[in-house]
């Protein structure tokens, strides 16, 4: 690799963005989108039972969201399309 490669790798690794989504590829589920299906019902089972590529998109989207509004937006989303599914 040459040196403007190794240079885009340090600078993922200080911003974060090397990492950024480690935790998707785990499916872990952020604190806020646990408060979320807290709050409606047999959500977070139709969530875990949906495959891994579909949980992984919508974690991402969380994730990637640059602004808070937008991933409380985002989270919505998701509560709403996973409500849907079970009503």
């Amino acid at each position: 690799m040459k040196q403007a490669g190794l240079d885009s790798i340090e600078i993922a690794k200080q911003n974060g963005s090397w990492t950024i989504l480690d935790e998707v590829e785990e499916l872990i589920i952020p604190t806020d989108l646990e408060k979320a299906f807290e709050q409606h019902k047999d959500s977070k089972t139709y969530f875990l039972s949906l495959s891994k590529s579909v949980r992984k998109m919508m974690l991402a989207s969380l994730v990637l969201a640059k602004r808070p509004e937008t991933r409380q937006k985002r989270i919505e989303e998701i509560i709403k399309k996973v409500h849907n599914k079970i009503h």
